[in-house]
């Protein structure tokens, strides 16, 4: 008779959070596409849903850097590693932090930040002297904040056109689920140990067909509409997910399964908050 084996239980994970690890892993997966910008993600869902462990969740990966606090000074310090191509995202742990700042350094912090996040950072100059950035990088942001914090500035960041800098990933527990992570809670469960992406250090491409690419570009004009813009950024940012996901799986070229997937993560790029 065959022996019996006991399978051990899993206690140590982020219950319900697969799909928004998932966008995050893409995301991180983004900085060194070829022909695409680095995707910048803002978590926004209420206080103790798990948003900064999901973050910390990629911890080690070498394309990341980890930062609790910010102002557009302090991002020089990074400057040499975003200039290179060494650093590809920025984990903001603390955005409230950030922005809690004087009016005047949280309002540069995020004007260096949507730079960097979009067209790239070039040379700066103020009272504090000069600054000098080569060609242009980029890098991508991940951050999290909640829905009331978010609200309360939605509207500048739409004027200021910060607003189309990021993906929402916008979220909240069902009844069911704060029950399942209380229990996990009661068991003794963890939050999990990090996980390392492996990205390529060499920069790498993947090929979009037409078929597929006009998929991605209705939903981009739909959630254009529903966030208040052409959605022009939203497609960009769609497109390089797909593509990630594709590299991610050892893809050159994206197929329909990772179009699905990216469609269905967008469910979560609104300001609407989407059940897990």
């Amino acid at each position: 008779m065959a022996k019996k084996t006991h399978r051990k239980p899993e206690r140590d994970r982020l219950v319900k959070l697969e799909p928004i690890l998932s966008i995050l892993r893409a995301a991180l997966w983004t900085g060194k596409l070829s022909d695409e910008k680095p995707v910048s993600v803002m978590l926004i869902a209420v206080q103790e849903s798990a948003k900064t462990e999901a973050m910390k969740y990629f911890r080690g990966t070498p394309t990341v850097r980890y930062i609790s606090d910010l102002t557009s000074r302090g991002l020089n310090h990074f400057k040499s590693d975003i200039q290179s191509g060494k650093i590809k995202h920025i984990m903001l742990l603390d955005l409230v932090r950030i922005l809690s700042h004087g009016k005047g350094v949280s309002e540069r912090t995020i004007q260096t930040l949507a730079s960097l996040m979009e067209e790239g950072e070039s040379e700066t100059a103020d009272a504090g002297g000069s600054d000098k950035w080569e060609n242009f990088p980029r890098i991508g942001a991940l951050m999290g904040i909640t829905p009331a914090f978010f609200k309360s500035r939605r509207g500048k960041w739409r004027q200021t056109g910060f607003m189309t800098r990021f993906i929402p990933v916008c979220f909240k527990y069902k009844s069911k689920t704060v029950d399942e992570i209380h229990d996990s809670i009661a068991n003794g469960q963890h939050a999990p140990a990090p996980q390392a992406e492996l990205i390529p250090h060499e920069a790498y491409s993947v090929y979009c067909p037409p078929t597929l690419s006009k998929f991605i570009a209705i939903r981009a004009k739909l959630l254009g509409q529903e966030m208040k813009s052409y959605g022009f950024r939203y497609h960009r940012i769609l497109r390089a997910l797909a593509k990630a996901q594709a590299r991610i799986e050892g893809k050159g070229q994206v197929d329909q399964s990772h179009v699905d997937k990216v469609m269905k993560w967008s469910e979560f790029f609104t300001d609407k908050e989407i059940e897990l």
